[in-house]
This record gives C-alpha cells, sequence and structure tokens, in this order.
C-alpha cells in the first residue's frame, strides 16, 4: 500500500478544498475576534489538547509580532485548567480550540467553574460550541481516518483569522486567503516526497540493521515551532516513531545530545534562516539522517502549520506503513478517547482498541452521534 491509498490520505486531499470554504464562510470568526478585544480584556488564553494545542499555539507565536496594542495571548493545556494550574486574572478571555468539542478537561471545569468563553470547532452543536458565547467554525467534510487532518489545518487557520481581525492585521488576513493555493500543491507533491524520504533514511548508512528510525526530532523557527510541534505529533501516533518538536535553537542544542545514526532529524524552512542551518549542520554530525520538509517557504511564516502539514503527514504515513502500522486505525485510539473525551454512550473504555471496520470508507467505531476524531 502506498500513501495515496489510505484513508488518512484521501482526507487529506481534501484540505485544500475544504479550507478555502472554512475561510470563506469565515462563520463566527468577527464573533470570537469581537469577544476576545472586548473592553477590559488584556490576555486571552489559548487552550486545546494535542493537536487543537498546536493551533493555539500557532495563534501565540503569530501574536508575539503583533504591536504593542493587541491582547495578550498565551497558549496553555486544557489539562492544566483541569489542575487549576493557570490562575485566572481579571482581564482574561478564553479561547477554547477543540474540534469534537468535547474535550474533557475543558467541559469538566466549565462545569464546576462556569465561564464566558470562546470557541474553535467544527462540531457546532457540540457541549463546547453549544456553550460558548462566540463560536467559529471550521467545515470538515470527512474524517474517515483517526488522526486529524481537515480539522487541523482549519483550526490554526481560523485561529490566525480570528486574530487578524483582533488585532487588525490585514497582511495576515491576506495571506490566508491564499492559503488554499499555497496548499494544494503542497498536498499533490507530499506522497512522492515522503516515499523519496522514507527510502532514503532506510539506506542511510551506519544503521547497523535498522530498517527505520527509532525516534526523530524536529524543529522550526518562529511560527514554525508550532508546526515542528504537530509534525512530531504525526510521527508519533501515525508512524509509531517517538519524536520532539522544537523551537530551532533547542533543536541545535538540547534536541541534539541523544542522537544516533538511527534518529531521524526532520527540519522545517520557511525561508533564509541562519539559525536553522546551523541546527541541521550540528545534527547532522550526529550521523542522523536529515531531511528538509518542503512547503514552509510558500507564504506567510505564519502559515507555516499549514504549509509544512502535507510533507509531515505523508512521511509519518509513509514510515508507518514502512513498518506494517495501520495508519488508518491506530492501536491507540480507544486509550485517546477514554481520557481525552466527556464520556458518552457508545465512548471505547480506557486501553480498548478499537474495532477495524468492514470498509476503509466507513468511519471509525470511536465516532459516535455525529462526533468527529480528533480534539
Amino acid at each position: 500500500m502506498d500513501v495515496a491509498d489510505t484513508a488518512l490520505w484521501s482526507d487529506a486531499r481534501a484540505t485544500p478544498v475544504i479550507l478555502a470554504r472554512t475561510l470563506d464562510q469565515a462563520d463566527g470568526f468577527a464573533d470570537v475576534a469581537a469577544f476576545l478585544t472586548r473592553p477590559g480584556v488584556r490576555r486571552v488564553v489559548a487552550t486545546g489538547n494535542g493537536a487543537a494545542l498546536y493551533a493555539a499555539q500557532a495563534l501565540w507565536l503569530a501574536a508575539l509580532r503583533a504591536p504593542g496594542d493587541a491582547p495578550e495571548v498565551v497558549a496553555a493545556p486544557a489539562g492544566l485548567l483541569g489542575t487549576g494550574d493557570l490562575a485566572r486574572r481579571p482581564g482574561d478571555a478564553l479561547l477554547v480550540v477543540s474540534s469534537s468539542g468535547e474535550l474533557r478537561d475543558v467541559v469538566e471545569v466549565l462545569r464546576t467553574a462556569p465561564v464566558p468563553y470562546a470557541a474553535i470547532t467544527s462540531t457546532p452543536d457540540s457541549t463546547i460550541g453549544a456553550g460558548a458565547a462566540a463560536r467559529a467554525a471550521v467545515a470538515v467534510d470527512s474524517q474517515d481516518a483517526v488522526t486529524h487532518t481537515q480539522a487541523f489545518v482549519g483550526n490554526v487557520a481560523a485561529a490566525l483569522a480570528v486574530w487578524a481581525l483582533a488585532a487588525g492585521d490585514d497582511g495576515l488576513r491576506r495571506e490566508l486567503h491564499a492559503a488554499p493555493e499555497l496548499l494544494a500543491p503542497a498536498v499533490a507533491e507530499a506522497p512522492a516526497w515522503a516515499a523519496e524520504a522514507t527510502a532514503a533514511t532506510a539506506a542511510a548508512p551506519d544503521r547497523d540493521g535498522e530498517a527505520l528510525p527509532t525516534a526523530a526530532v524536529v524543529f522550526g523557527s518562529g511560527p514554525a515551532w508550532a508546526a515542528a510541534l504537530e509534525a512530531a505529533l504525526l510521527l508519533k501516533e501515525v508512524a509509531g516513531i517517538p519524536a520532539e518538536g522544537l523551537e530551532t535553537r533547542e533543536g541545535a542544542t538540547s534536541g541534539m545530545y541523544a542522537l544516533t545514526a538511527d534518529h531521524l532529524v526532520l527540519s522545517l524552512p520557511t525561508g533564509p534562516d541562519r539559525l536553522l542551518e546551523e541546527a541541521e549542520a550540528t545534527c547532522a554530525r550526529t550521523g542522523a539522517r536529515l531531511l528538509r520538509a518542503p512547503g514552509g517557504d510558500r507564504g506567510d511564516a505564519r502559515l507555516a502549520a499549514v504549509t509544512t502539514f502535507p510533507a509531515a503527514l505523508a512521511l509519518a504515513v509513509a514510515l508507518g506503513l514502512a513498518a506494517g502500522r495501520d495508519v488508518d486505525r491506530p492501536a491507540w485510539a480507544g486509550a485517546y478517547y477514554a481520557t481525552a473525551r466527556v464520556a458518552q454512550k457508545g465512548r471505547p473504555p480506557a486501553g480498548a482498541a478499537v474495532p477495524a471496520p468492514d470498509s476503509r470508507r466507513e468511519r471509525p467505531a470511536a465516532v459516535v452521534e455525529g462526533e468527529l476524531p480528533g480534539v
């Protein structure tokens, strides 16, 4: 089986068209921007879990470039809300990113201590979507595999579009509306690049019989740090390869400490970058196999989590297939749903595997009552 034959890539192939729909409809974007900039707001706390958290971090990293009169943005894992380790301050505005709208930590906190919040979700009638004071909708046409594709790209774009409105950044708004045209060639080219990269990785010298990487480090500069976090997540959840996503300078220092010849280094360039080139050279000297993912130099660097996504996903799928993994129905899915989602009828128990359906085009068993996989 090739990358293009998987249900996961079938979902991903539609991302440019679905992204264009999300941006053109801009459903609720202005409402969320108004909520985040209403009088008295001094800090936007953006939260999520996994890929949704990385969309929140893409927002935070983009906001670091904003003028001083824009609200401060911080990104925090939803678990910090659940443990009470994120203290609310006067002037805070909570923004929840959750594709399913059933993110357990947020739902449980809001049930016990309700506060007004805004949401970015592809499930507007979910618990989080229905309870939001303002809600931005992300279009999703299909999710026939467990791993997010359309939802992740849409979450990032929606968060950045909301921020462009909130900060009055017309340049970012224009870049976003060009994103589907930038994404289309990246999607078309990614499977061939991933196949070549996987073959080269397996054939790297001094591997002592190892056919595939046993661990990976991914890094990117500025907004591409969020892209690196997502790429590392894809390598873990799709390919089963332990991976770490880092900011570029961290990749050149702490990220390279344990690298050996049976490891992979994935670099996410977004244009000329002296620090990135230094990090690549430093990591390559360890003997690890170095790959440069395409796509990040297409468009504004703040779009890196969108433009590098096809290459990162295709690489993860190719490596997963080479290892004999079921990239569409990973074994971890049952435990994930039991931990990350609000308990609902039909939800698998913790540690349970999601049964394989009779057809690849059938939706996963973990999808209940119109809910989409991915947080």
